[in-house]
Formats: structure tokens, sequence, C-alpha cells
């Protein structure tokens, strides 16, 4: 059984809910390397594009999709972002510790805005770890 910190839990939700009031953002969250949504959501009033069972297996692909990358970081050195521009959203993921942040914002968004926004919020995590 993982035993997960409700203080980190809470520090984790309240970064997705400032990521989340960036108004192209429509959902960012904590996957830990199962799969799993450990913290975070949709913005209220957003409609996924997705079933709850189609996001649950996109969140598996994804920390999929970063596990298998990192295969790489020795050579190629450690992945700082992935991301994929659709039609209808733009998906980014972004290593966060053990754990993968998954954000979906409007096709229009700026990736490195939202990526420049994501890495202050969370570094801000890393620097209270360390402390």
């Amino acid at each position: 059984m993982i035993v997960f910190d409700e203080q980190k839990y809470v520090k984790l939700e309240n970064d997705c809910n400032e990521l989340l009031s960036n108004n192209q953002v429509r959902f960012a969250g904590i996957v830990n390397k199962l799969g799993n949504l450990i913290a975070g959501g949709f913005k209220d009033g957003t409609n996924p594009f997705k079933t709850d069972e189609k996001c649950r297996m996109m969140y598996m692909q994804m920390a999929l999709e970063i596990s298998m990358r990192r295969e790489f970081d020795s050579s190629l050195g450690i992945v700082n972002y992935i991301a994929s521009k659709r039609a209808n959203a733009l998906i980014i993921s972004i290593p966060i510790d053990e754990n993968l942040l998954l954000i979906s914002a409007v096709s229009s968004a700026s990736t490195d805005k939202i990526v420049d926004k994501a890495l202050q919020i969370f570094s801000k995590q890393r620097d209270e770890k360390n402390v």
C-alpha cells in the first residue's frame, strides 16, 4: 500500500489550481508512475473531451511515454517536457519528481508560457522540500 502525505497532496492540489487560474488551461493534474491521478483535475465547468475511462488510459499512456523516454537520459539528458499540439487541445507532460504533471490547454495556447509557469509553480515545491 502506498502512503501519501496529506500535506504534499494539499500542496499539489494548490499548485494545480494555480495553473488552472490561467484561462487557457483546461486541466492540470499530477499522475503517478502507474497512471493514477493523485491530485488536480479539470477546471470547474470544463467538460473533458473523453470519458473517465479514456482519461485513465491517457494518464497511463503519458506515464509510460515519460518512463520510456527516461531510458535515454544518460545519453540525451533528462526530459524537460513533452508537448503535443492537436486540433482541439495542447497536451503537455512535465516530470515532477517521481510523478508527472499533465496539462491540457486550448490548442492556441503558448507551450513555452505554460511550461515556464508550471516550472515556476512546481519549483517552489522543490525549493520548500529542500529547506
